[in-house]
């Protein structure tokens, strides 16, 4: 593989689009966690505050991605490790990296990721409470004493 083949100039365009994915899916997937409601005006301006942040992490997973991939590239070359091997490891520690950015923005900012949503539909029913009477009475005195008060 040589310096100008065709298939490490598209190794090297992926690593900044891998991290602009990455920043997208960041700054937009807590959007997605969130009820969808059409009635409401909110939902509008939860999508603009999420778009927001989907166009910053967009152009930070870039630049992000473009520096580690290129920076890891050219230590391993300038050690001499060949171009598929520093393109491979070079490759990998970007998407490691990332993956490493993206915990620690979304521990730093726990707003862009919100809980899931729960839909009324698809919620689960409410288990009826267990019978603490079908179990045998407890051996220490103050659980026996309670249990026999709502058991007996």
């Amino acid at each position: 593989m040589k310096d100008g083949n065709s298939f490490c100039w598209v190794v090297r365009i992926s690593w900044p689009l891998l991290g602009g994915a990455w920043g997208v899916w960041v700054g937009l997937g807590g959007f997605l966690r969130f009820p969808q409601n059409a009635d409401s005006f909110a939902t509008l301006i939860a999508f603009a505050f999420f778009s927001f942040f989907a166009w910053v992490g967009l152009f930070a997973g870039m630049a992000s991605g473009a520096l580690i991939g290129g920076l890891v590239e050219r230590l391993l070359r300038r050690f001499g490790a060949g171009i598929a091997g520093a393109l491979s490891v070079a490759t990998l520690v970007n998407a490691l990296a990332l993956w490493q950015i993206v915990g620690f923005v979304q521990a730093k900012y726990p707003g862009l990721r919100p809980p899931a949503a729960i839909h009324p539909a698809t919620s689960t029913p409410d288990l009826p409470p267990r019978n603490p009477c079908a179990h045998p009475p407890p051996a220490h005195s103050r659980e026996r004493e309670s249990w026999n008060a709502e058991c007996r």
